[in-house]
């Protein structure tokens, strides 16, 4: 279930990179333009939460 999840984070965030390069150009000149770098924080929470949880995994208590 972590790879598919992994999986669909890393096609959804390319899918949005190429989206914001095909789709905007000159989008980092403009205020307004990072407003369309946000929606890229979800997916490296997502990241960060799946390599924390793989830790945690793999983490055992040394009194056991």
């Amino acid at each position: 279930m972590r790879t598919f999840i992994l999986a669909l984070n890393t096609i959804g965030l390319l899918g949005y990179l190429l989206w914001l390069v095909l789709g905007h150009q000159r989008i980092l000149y403009t205020q307004a333009g990072v407003l369309f770098l946000l929606p890229c924080l979800p997916f490296f929470f997502v990241y960060f939460f799946l390599h924390r949880g793989s830790s945690v995994e793999h983490d055992h208590d040394p009194y056991e």
